[in-house]
């Protein structure tokens, strides 16, 4: 494990708050100066098996290896901005939970409620890439190593505190620790998303469109639809600022693969709950 002595901390923040930098930069600079990435690996496997211990993992291989196949066509893409990371995709069987969430060095995990409420493989793939782009940007890392100070950030990487490992687990995918991310955190990971959408041949509107569709749902929020608008506020101006780099990007024409997703998806369509086996 890699970690910078304490005593230089005080240091290198102040360089880096002398030179102007953000409070993202810095958080960015910390993460990566005070966690390794084996820590971070470490944290990131610990809290996804509390993550498949507290919550039900669908039991639908189809569903699986579907939802598998459209984020490995985007981490093909994502690769290139960090080569290290080995994803792992899995769905998680609540259809009240409209949400996905990644946990830190790649572990991401989307609910069936967000399948039963996109309509077509582009928008499934805009949130995918949304949230690739918080694992490559570090941000989970970062906000925990900010949040919790290194010392439980350690403890938890190296399992010796189950008690806070467990409440962080029972957090995600909800408005908790692990999902408070800076302004500039969620801007970064929607650049990102628009970016990996696009090279995967998707159109990028996915990403928009979802959005579009939270901000219309917005005021009337219900069960799991309000944790995903409080741990990806829909606002207007992140709406526009995504459009504005569609625009910028010559507004490429991509896929919806809208009767691909739906064939994959109609089982759990059919019963209007998540509980077929296969």
């Amino acid at each position: 494990m890699r970690l910078i002595g304490y005593r230089t901390l005080p240091t290198l923040l102040l360089v880096l708050l002398l030179t102007g930098s953000s409070c993202t930069s810095v958080r960015q600079y910390l993460g990566a100066s005070l966690v390794s990435f084996e820590t971070e690996v470490s944290l990131g496997e610990k809290l996804a098996a509390q993550v498949e211990r507290q919550q039900r993992v669908l039991r639908n291989r189809d569903v699986q290896a579907y939802v598998r196949l459209v984020a490995n066509q985007l981490v093909t893409h994502a690769s290139g901005d960090r080569p290290e990371v080995r994803y792992r995709v899995t769905v998680l069987d609540n259809p009240n939970q409209v949400n996905a969430f990644a946990l830190p060095a790649g572990f991401l995990y989307v609910y069936t409620g967000l399948l039963l409420a996109a309509d077509n493989e582009a928008e499934l793939a805009g949130i995918l890439a949304h949230e690739i782009g918080h694992v490559v940007g570090r941000h989970s890392a970062n906000q925990l190593a900010t949040q919790l100070g290194l010392n439980i950030l350690v403890s938890l990487a190296l399992g010796e505190n189950s008690e806070e490992l467990a409440s962080l687990a029972a957090q995600a995918g909800t408005s908790g620790a692990l999902a408070r991310f800076s302004r500039d955190d969620e801007r970064e990971a929607d650049a990102f998303g628009v970016k990996y959408t696009m090279a995967a041949g998707y159109d990028p509107r996915g990403l928009l469109t979802f959005f579009e569709k939270l901000k219309k749902l917005e005021g009337r929020r219900q069960s799991g639809l309000e944790s995903l608008l409080s741990s990806h506020p829909a606002t207007q101006e992140r709406i526009d600022r995504i459009d504005r780099m569609i625009q910028k990007a010559g507004n490429p024409a991509g896929t919806t693969r809208r009767d691909r997703f739906l064939e994959a998806t109609a089982s759990l369509r059919r019963t209007g709950t998540a509980s077929r086996q296969r």
